[in-house]
């Protein structure tokens, strides 16, 4: 669990950023940006991505949420937000979109350590979930493929389905590539003869 990670962390408020900050420190993370600023903590993230953000709800230029929300737009990036008790609303909207976690203020060294680990575990399951909708979609859009080949097999060849699949399956061997990329080129192939 002493896993050290690359953090940008923004709060509004001098005091709390220094306790905060220091914390970090004595965690072993390394902080690769310290700021009051919103604006700031985006344009870093996009320089290069850290491994966590952590943000506090007021920042000095804009709202900690919204730039945690945009600095997450390209790619996910897991997140917590540093909350007085007043801000729960803006919290619980925060846990709505992509921020992780939440830490109430003041916060404390064996308060931040579980947090930093359990949304670690969690953004690795979120993105397990995410790879896997990938690649069920992916499949999903072969099998469409396969399927509008095979029609078209069948009607070009007069054959039936087993046939056409057959026939696909063997174009595949043949040309060493999967069987959806075979059904894709050739629903491509045939679209643009249709065209012309």
């Amino acid at each position: 669990m002493n896993t050290s990670y690359k953090i940008i962390f923004a709060h509004g408020d001098d005091a709390s950023r220094a306790v905060v900050t220091e914390m970090l420190k004595v965690l072993g993370h390394q902080l690769q940006l310290v700021t009051h600023s919103g604006r700031e903590m985006i344009a870093a993230v996009k320089e290069q991505p850290p491994e966590l953000l952590i943000s506090g709800v007021r920042l000095s230029d804009m709202d900690g949420i919204e730039s945690l929300v945009e600095c997450g737009k390209q790619e996910p990036i897991p997140s917590i937000i540093v909350s007085k008790e007043t801000d729960q609303d803006k919290v619980e909207r925060a846990l709505q979109d992509h921020v992780m976690a939440y830490l109430a203020e003041p916060v404390q060294t064996h308060d931040l350590r579980p947090a930093i680990f359990l949304v670690m575990q969690r953004f690795s399951q979120f993105q397990e979930l995410r790879e896997e909708n990938e690649e069920l979609r992916e499949a999903l859009q072969l099998r469409k493929w396969v399927e509008r080949a095979k029609g078209l097999l069948m009607k070009q060849r007069d054959l039936d389905e087993e046939g056409a699949y057959k026939q696909l399956r063997r174009m595949a061997t043949d040309k060493r590539t999967k069987i959806g990329e075979v059904a894709k080129t050739l629903v491509e192939a045939d679209e643009l003869l249709s065209e012309s």
